[in-house]
């Protein structure tokens, strides 16, 4: 483990977000199993842990890359040579042997468990607060259940952090023997990196998704759930193209690097991109949490209550991530 004041802190995070989980999973998955009255007195019980655990949950994720960050040797030097950057650190441990073959795993297990977190903690907010408007407690075990599963994600989450920190972080490759020796002699050369940045094609299939996403997202805050059932499917497609857009085309041309396509690099030599980036999610979760309201209290009028301020929040949110975009794109 390397020690210095990030990992530490992100170690003593994992541990309490460990066991807080599964006092969540225990008492939520006691309540459900319980009448309805007695697991309504225990949902109070569960919301204050899932609360608390919610707000380290999201803490967790950028607390992670400053993790990472940290592990940046000063001018690529030892003890990881060419690392010069947070990419290079999440790519430590690639064709070694022994635990830290397993380092590579681990980071993108947790690129994708964190945001994942954050979503399912938005979504138990939301049954929250769709049991508290019906105020009939006909949604609460839906939300019990929301709670308990939020819980047991939290647990995975911290449990692969917990490992991420504790494996020694030293490669141990294989020795060059005579047939590795031939098979590095025998391997071809890799083609050169073309530039990037120049993707017309690319910038117009992100801008064109997501304006009809704001396109979708206005119909259904003015005429219903159905356009709703449009925009979903846009907005699932706009997060891994928006990733895509971010490595190679807004990457190497925010920073005028033609060769550079790393996201990591793009957000602590730009920060305000990272404006642009969080509206982009906050419009991707927004519409994921009003489906979300809809399918929770589908056929009562509490789940469209709490849908059109996550529609309008969404919109928002792509709208500003597109402003942004197209702004820096002209004046690049």
């Amino acid at each position: 483990m390397i020690l210095n004041p990030f990992s530490v802190v992100a170690a003593f995070a994992a541990a309490l977000r460990i066991v807080l989980g599964i006092l969540v999973v225990v008492v939520g998955a006691r309540a459900l199993w319980r009448p309805a009255r007695q697991g309504e007195e225990r949902y109070h019980l569960l919301l204050s842990l899932g609360m608390t655990l919610v707000g380290l949950g999201v803490v967790s994720w950028p607390l992670l890359y400053l993790v990472l960050d940290s592990y940046v040797p000063a001018n690529g030097g030892p003890p990881y040579p060419g690392v010069m950057c947070v990419q290079g650190v999440t790519r430590i441990g690639t064709g070694s042997v022994g635990p830290a073959s397993f380092l590579p795993d681990l980071v993108l297990l947790l690129e994708v468990s964190k945001p994942l977190l954050v979503f399912v903690a938005g979504a138990c907010l939301v049954f929250h607060l769709a049991d508290r408007r019906l105020r009939t407690g006909a949604l609460g075990r839906r939300a019990l259940a929301a709670l308990t599963l939020f819980g047991a994600l939290v647990v995975v989450d911290s449990a692969a952090e917990g490992a991420y920190l504790l494996i020694p972080k030293q490669e141990k490759l294989l020795a060059a023997g005579c047939c590795a020796a031939h098979a590095a002699a025998e391997a071809p050369a890799a083609p050169p990196l073309a530039p990037a940045g120049g993707s017309a094609p690319l910038t117009a299939a992100f801008l064109c998704v997501g304006a009809a996403v704001v396109l979708a997202l206005t119909a259904a805050i003015r005429r219903g759930g159905a356009w709703l059932a449009v925009a979903f499917p846009l907005a699932l497609l706009s997060l891994p193209l928006g990733l895509v857009f971010l490595g190679d085309v807004a990457a190497p041309t925010f920073l005028r690097l033609p060769y550079h396509r790393c996201v990591f690099c793009l957000a602590k030599l730009r920060p305000e991109t990272l404006v642009g980036i969080a509206l982009y999610v906050l419009g991707a979760f927004g519409v994921g949490w009003a489906v979300s309201a809809r399918l929770v209290a589908r056929g009562g009028g509490t789940g469209e209550g709490i849908a059109s301020p996550l529609l309008r929040m969404a919109r928002f949110g792509y709208l500003g991530s597109l402003l942004m975009a197209g702004v820096m794109l002209v004046s690049a």
